[in-house]
């Protein structure tokens, strides 16, 4: 690229790169922020320095009182103060919850993206960048971090975003031009200066290099080449470009310049102006790009986490903890060096020496700097008039006036911040005050800390949006990825993404279902919104529902323990507490086993149970059927006995008949119905008895408080073998 190296060059290139007008842009733009936050940098700059004790006195009073050999105490409570209020945050770390929108987005989607985020979390360490950010934000009033993007291992080009603190928050610049909450800025610049030497130790035989590094480029602003060093900055920008978006006749839709067939132009049924947003970065030093390349993301990966943030009068005013804490810390350190030097002072009072012994006057100088055994005076005057002995002039130092003054500055610091005595672990009198009132003022404290607290929870959900946006643009092929629960147990799932042209089909050979891996997720389709759940960190929260469920228990454990000890003793924090939930777990009652199809156990444990209850239906349903049977045979066996009854006896009113008769025709016919009766007695086993003929009476079930009859039918043969009910 073309390089102006002064305004009297002769030769110039008219023609402006691409590069020189990137760099161009960017030195403006970081004009403007840097302006914009000029104030505030000053004002937070002087406020980290009294956080650490070395700014609270003003520079001219301390050189003042050096030169007089007079003290100038810091007694910093700062550091205390913040304890209060980061200790609080450790304590309440909010976890990210994902929950589908829509756009084909589903539960167990969600579980995926939720677990993943919780993964990258867990693998960044972002507990560390929480708290150190959320620590530098007490102080100064914003701190960002960023997120970035790396390998998975040494040896893979699979890549995952990295949660990342930023250790100088004042090299990070970012836009003026953002939403109203401070967040999604349009562009930023994050800066370091190096040495020379260090400069070509890390980018080599730059531009700049190789032009010996001038320091009055026309296109530089002041301070990025000096004799001393360079400065490079990272660029980054959104560019919005507008764009036609056509929603087709299927409810999908498709940017118009990217239909090339007249099939698809067909189909568009509406469409409608929309903005696309391409986030870049370039690496450049005052007059060449080092390095340039495009994000995956739709936002800046920094997010800000504010303190105070106003918009006085259209200018930003932001401030953290410190800043109106700094006045009362000052009147707190001036009064107590003024008590101890007014104390000190005492010791130090001007002697009252008569005239006549001015001889001594070199020992009586040096009395305020060394302890002398024994001092001279002249005790008699020249006509032997006896002469007073040097003393002290014995003035009183109003101690008891500046001890209402450095309580009143104590009290000042305490109120300006919102954290009282009784969170401090001070007593409030000579009284001691109840547990009761103790935490009541504790209490207050802990909803005066609320509003920092949220601000960072706040931050953090910005960057749950930006994950949930980025991580899944960098699954480029298919992969086993790692879920982290909220318990912080640990699960895998097969993922892939339809957008990056990831084929399903290698997706699908990574399912084995011995491992738990039973299906493969596309995380590149689907809209997803996130919130925050606050509260209590989750090992605090267990070990209260552990305490909990223990006084539950104790109140009946014959009961309670059978059905709540797997969950007991799962939120237990002693060796072996899960092999012990495990077993509870397999002692559950059927209808509390736990159908989890990622579980084998819980399924096996849950197909048992089931077996079981087909198994006592079909029992009661053989009963039932048994019982049927029995009625049958019972009315069939009265229906038997009644028909071979009458049978007997009109075999024997015809017997009768025919042998008081003489006509042959008569005869004949009685003799065919007798032939008819003796065939039907034949087929009801007229030889054999009503009980021979019943056979055994079976083992008929009875239901409580009813009697099933024991009379059996009579049939042609044996009874049949009846059904017996499942063991």
């Amino acid at each position: 690229m073309s390089v102006v190296l002064s305004s009297k060059s002769k030769k110039r290139n008219k023609r402006i790169s691409d590069s020189e007008e990137l760099i161009t842009t960017s030195l403006k733009r970081f004009k403007i922020t840097a302006e914009a936050e000029s104030d505030w940098r000053r004002q937070a700059l002087e406020d980290l320095k009294f956080s650490i004790g070395t700014g609270q006195w003003d520079e001219a009073v301390k050189a003042n009182r050096e030169i007089e050999g007079k003290p100038c105490l810091t007694i910093n409570r700062a550091p205390a103060f913040l304890r209060q209020y980061t200790g609080e945050e450790r304590q309440h770390r909010p976890a990210m919850l994902v929950s589908p929108v829509g756009n084909g987005a589903d539960r167990e989607a969600a579980k995926i993206h939720q677990g993943v985020l919780r993964h990258i979390e867990v693998v960044s360490r972002a507990d560390n960048t929480y708290d150190s950010s959320y620590d530098m934000m007490m102080r100064i009033g914003v701190c960002p971090w960023r997120v970035n993007t790396e390998y998975v291992s040494d040896t893979s080009f699979d890549q995952e975003p990295r949660i990342q603190a930023i250790e100088n928050p004042f090299a990070v610049y970012l836009s003026p031009v953002r939403r109203p909450d401070g967040t999604d800025p349009l562009w930023g610049h994050v800066i370091r200066d190096y040495s020379k030497a260090d400069y070509v130790a890390e980018f080599g035989d730059t531009e700049l290099k190789k032009l010996s590094f001038p320091s009055s480029q026309g296109n530089a602003e002041p301070g990025w080449v000096t004799k001393d060093g360079v400065r490079v900055a990272e660029y980054w920008w959104i560019d919005l470009q507008p764009k036609v978006l056509c929603l087709l006749d299927d409810g999908t839709t498709i940017l118009k310049e990217k239909i090339i067939d007249d099939l698809t132009k067909a189909r568009v049924v509406d469409e409608r102006d929309t903005i696309i947003r391409k986030v870049h970065c370039i690496k450049h030093d005052a007059i060449s790009i080092i390095q340039k390349y495009d994000w995956l993301g739709r936002y800046l990966p920094f997010p800000e986490v504010n303190g105070v943030r106003l918009n006085v009068n259209g200018k930003i005013y932001r401030a953290g903890m410190v800043r109106d804490y700094r006045d009362a810390q000052r009147i707190y350190d001036f009064m107590v060096t003024r008590q101890v030097e007014q104390v000190d002072l005492v010791s130090k009072d001007p002697l009252l020496v008569p005239e006549e012994n001015a001889q001594w006057d070199n020992d009586y100088r040096q009395m305020n700097r060394k302890n002398f055994s024994h001092i001279y005076f002249k005790a008699y005057d020249a006509n032997g008039k006896e002469l007073p002995p040097p003393q002290r002039a014995g003035r009183e130092a109003p101690i008891q006036a500046m001890s209402e003054v450095i309580k009143q500055a104590d009290y000042d610091m305490k109120a300006v911040i919102g954290i009282y005595g009784p969170s401090l672990g001070e007593e409030s009198g000579s009284q001691p005050d109840s547990g009761f009132a103790i935490l009541t003022r504790q209490q207050q404290t802990d909803t005066g800390a609320v509003s920092w607290h949220d601000n960072l929870n706040q931050t953090i959900a910005w960057q749950g949006v930006i994950l949930l946006d980025l991580w899944p643009k960098c699954i480029n092929s298919a992969r086993v990825q790692r879920i982290v629960n909220p318990d912080d147990s640990v699960r895998h799932a097969v993922i892939y993404n339809s957008q990056n042209d990831t084929n399903s089909a290698d997706a699908q050979k990574l399912i084995n279902e011995q491992m738990g891996l039973k299906k493969a997720y596309d995380v590149g389709v689907g809209d997803y919104d996130l919130v925050l759940s606050t509260g209590p960190m989750y090992k605090a929260a267990r070990q209260e529902a552990f305490r909990a469920m223990t006084m539950v228990i104790n109140e009946n454990p014959e009961v309670m323990l059978p059905i709540v000890g797997d969950i007991w003793a799962k939120n237990a924090d002693f060796p072996d507490a899960d092999v012990l939930a495990d077993r509870f777990k397999k002692m559950l009652p059927p209808n509390l086993q736990d159908t989890d199809s990622e579980d084998l156990q819980a399924k096996f444990n849950a197909a048992q149970a089931q077996l079981a209850q087909l198994s006592q239906m079909h029992n009661q349903m053989l009963q039932e059927l048994n019982r049927a049977s029995d009625t049958i045979r019972t009315k069939r066996l009265d229906l038997e006995s009644r028909e071979r009854v009458a049978l007997m006896n009109n075999w024997t009113q015809l017997m009768l008949q025919r042998l008081k008769s003489h006509d042959a025709a008569a005869q004949a016919q009685m003799d065919a119905q007798l032939e008819a009766i003796s065939q039907r007695l034949q087929v009801l086993h007229e030889n054999m008895s009503i009980s021979d003929d019943a056979g055994a009476p079976p083992d008929t079930p009875e239901l409580p408080g009813q009697v099933e009859p024991k009379v059996q039918p009579i049939t042609p043969a044996a009874p049949t073998p009846r059904p017996q009910p499942v063991q």
